[in-house]
C-alpha cells in the first residue's frame, strides 16, 4: 500500500480517460501511482475547479494554469479530450510543485486517505482519540481490517515525529491498542476500493495488542502475520473463520517460518491461557498439534472442515466439549479411550451409521448425531448406559423416519422424565405416558413387577 512519506519522488498521475453519464455528467479517470500501488479516482471539472479555488487561497498556486469553464460546446468528445489532457497537465504541474509539502486538500482530492500508511493511521488515531473510551467501554472490541493493521505496522517502522496537533498522534492508536481485550480482524481475496491493493496480500504484526482475551478473525491469511507473540500471553478465546486453515499451527504458530512442534517445545510458543479455540469453516484434517500449543483447552469448535477421523485426545485433560459437524467422519472408534471425560460430543452433518464406539462415553451429557447415517433402531441400544445423558440429536437420519420414533428412543434409552431432551424437543405428557405403559407392558410379559427394575 501507499507510504507517500518514503516514496514522494516516485508518486504520479495520469487522467487516463473519461465517461459521461446517462445525466450528461462528466467524470475524469485520474491514475494515482506511488511506488507499485496504484489507484483510480473519478472527479468532475467542478471538483477541480474547488481544489484550484483552495490551492490558489492556500498555496500560492498559480491562478490562471487551470483549463478554463466552457458553456456551450462542452460534452463535445473533442472538446472533453482537450479537457482531459489539460486537466492532466494541471494535476502534474500541481504535484511536482506542491511534492515537498503536499497540502491536506491535494491528498483528499487524490483520495490517498483510503491507501496511504501516513493517513489511514492519522484517521484512527482521531477516530480513537474521540471515541476509543466508547469502544473499550462497549465490550471491548473493535473490528480491524487487515489494511489499518498494515498502516499502524507500517508506521512503526517509521521514525517520523508524531502531529502537532494532538488528536492525529499516533500515540492514542498505540494506547488503544494496549487496552483493548477484544480484536476481530477482517480480511478478504478482494482489492481495496479502485487500488491494486489485495487485502490477504498484506504482511502486518499485532505487537501493539497486550490485553487481548478474545482474539476473532474473518478470511484472513495468516501466513501474513510476522508477530503474534504478545497474544500468547492474554488471550483465553481464538475463532478464526473461513481463512483456509489447514492446520491449527497455521495460526498459533503464524508467527514461525517452519510451523513445527513437539512436546517439549520452547513454552513460548504454547497458548496457555486458551480456553477455547473456534476454527469452523476452514481446511483443517488434524487436531493433532492442539494437544501441545493449547494445553489447558476446554472447547474445541472446528465445524465445516475436511476431518476423517478423531484422534486421541485424552492430552487434552480440561477438554469438556467438542464440535466435529460437517466434517468427513465415516468411521468411529473407541472413542472412551481418545475423548476422556467429555461432555458435550456434536458429530452431526457426518457418514456415521454405527454407533457401537459410543457406548463407553459415560462422561457425555450432550451428544449431537444428526443428519448422519444410523438407519437401525438397533444402533440405539449402544447409547442405553449412558446414564449421564439428557440431551440426544438424532433428527436428520434414516432412523427418525420410522412409526413411533419418538416414543420407542424414550423407551430404548429408559428416559421417561421430562428432563430429557430429544432432538431439540423435551418429551410431552402424552409421549411419556405412552413409553410408561409400554414399559409396563413389557415388564407384565416378562413376568417382572416394577420393583424389578
Amino acid at each position: 500500500m501507499s507510504c507517500y512519506v518514503t516514496h514522494s519522488r516516485e508518486c504520479n498521475v495520469v487522467i487516463s480517460g473519461s465517461e459521461t453519464d446517462t445525466n450528461r455528467v462528466t467524470y475524469y479517470n485520474i491514475k494515482v501511482n506511488v511506488g507499485e500501488v496504484a489507484w483510480t479516482v473519478r472527479k468532475r471539472y467542478k471538483e477541480f475547479a474547488d481544489l484550484h479555488a483552495k490551492l490558489v487561497n492556500d498555496h500560492t498556486v498559480t491562478k490562471d494554469i487551470l483549463p478554463g469553464k466552457k458553456i456551450i460546446g462542452n460534452k463535445e468528445p473533442d472538446f472533453i479530450e482537450r479537457r482531459r489532457i489539460g486537466l492532466e497537465i494541471y494535476l502534474q504541474t500541481i504535484l511536482s510543485f506542491l511534492q515537498k509539502s503536499m497540502p491536506e486538500e491535494l491528498f483528499d482530492f487524490l483520495e490517498f486517505d483510503k491507501y496511504d500508511v501516513m493517513l489511514i493511521v492519522k484517521k484512527l488515531a482521531t477516530e480513537f482519540y474521540q471515541n476509543g473510551d466508547v469502544y473499550l467501554a462497549n465490550e471491548n472490541c473493535f473490528n480491524f481490517n487487515v489494511l489499518q493493521l498494515y498502516a499502524i505496522s507500517e508506521r512503526l517502522k517509521l521514525p517520523c515525529p508524531d502531529s502537532e496537533n494532538n488528536k492525529f498522534n499516533f500515540s492514542h492508536v498505540l494506547d488503544f491498542c494496549l487496552r483493548l481485550k477484544h480484536l476481530a480482524i477482517k480480511g478478504g481475496q478482494h482489492y481495496v476500493n479502485a487500488s491494486n491493493i489485495v487485502y490477504n496480500n498484506l504482511n502486518f504484526e499485532l505487537s501493539s495488542f497486550k490485553s487481548v482475551i478474545k482474539l476473532e478473525c474473518f478470511n484472513i491469511a495468516s501466513n501474513m502475520i510476522y508477530n503474534i507473540k504478545p497474544l500468547r500471553n492474554t488471550v483465553r478465546a481464538i475463532t478464526i473463520y473461513n481463512s483456509k486453515l489447514k492446520k491449527p499451527e497455521d495460526i498459533l504458530l503464524c508467527d514461525y517460518v517452519h510451523k513445527e512442534w513437539s512436546s517439549d517445545m520452547d513454552s513460548n510458543m504454547v497458548w496457555n491461557k486458551v480456553k477455547s479455540v473456534d476454527f469452523s469453516w476452514n481446511e483443517i484434517e488434524t487436531l493433532a498439534s492442539l494437544t501441545v500449543l493449547t494445553p489447558n483447552i476446554r472447547t474445541i469448535n472446528v465445524n465445516g472442515n475436511l476431518i476423517t477421523t478423531i484422534e486421541d485426545l485424552t492430552a487434552l485433560t480440561n477438554l469438556s466439549r467438542l464440535s466435529l459437524s460437517n466434517n468427513n467422519i465415516t468411521e468411529v472408534f473407541d472413542l472412551h479411550t481418545k475423548l476422556g471425560n467429555l461432555v458435550c460430543l456434536d458429530l452431526s452433518s457426518n457418514k456415521i451409521s454405527d454407533l457401537t464406539a459410543f457406548s463407553k462415553l459415560f462422561s457425555i451429557e450432550m451428544l449431537d448425531l444428526g443428519s448422519n447415517y444410523v438407519a437401525n433402531i438397533d444402533q440405539i441400544k449402544h447409547l442405553t448406559k449412558l446414564h449421564n445423558m439428557n440431551y440426544l440429536v438424532l433428527s436428520g437420519n434414516p432412523v427418525s423416519t420410522i412409526v413411533d420414533y419418538r416414543t420407542k428412543m424414550l423407551g430404548l434409552l429408559n428416559k421417561r422424565t421430562s428432563d430429557f431432551c430429544l432432538d431439540n424437543e423435551r418429551p410431552t405428557q402424552k409421549e411419556l405416558d405412552t413409553v410408561a405403559i409400554k414399559h409396563a407392558l413389557r415388564l407384565a410379559k416378562e413376568g417382572k413387577t416394577l420393583f424389578d427394575r
